[in-house]
């Protein structure tokens, strides 16, 4: 299924990427993701990354290059299950954001 990236942070290069469509996201849930963002490529290393399936569906993860033996895979796939639960609230959030952007864009093409 096709994945569209929204944020994304390497612990490799020490940058990080918001998605163009994030400008309409609202500044402290920004914040929020940054922070997130932060936390993970400090403590787990990698890239760590959040975005939406084609479906609408939200995905979290965590992935490390080939050989990077720093990369705590099972401290990831952990600290992401205890992130689903402690940020409920910021993750559904950003699911309506994304029902509602993709909804004005379905919009807006059947208007064209």
């Amino acid at each position: 299924m096709k994945k569209e990236t929204l944020f994304a942070i390497s612990s490799y290069n020490q940058k990080y990427y918001f998605s163009p469509k994030s400008k309409n996201l609202p500044k402290d849930i920004i914040l929020d993701i940054k922070k997130i963002g932060i936390y993970f490529a400090n403590k787990i290393k990698g890239v760590f990354s959040i975005g939406f399936y084609e479906n609408g569906d939200i995905f979290i993860e965590c992935t490390s290059l080939e050989n990077d033996f720093d990369y705590d895979e099972i401290g990831a796939k952990l600290e992401i299950e205890r992130l689903k639960k402690e940020k409920t609230k910021l993750f559904s959030s950003l699911i309506i954001w994304n029902k509602i952007l993709i909804q004005n864009r379905k919009d807006l093409k059947s208007e064209s």
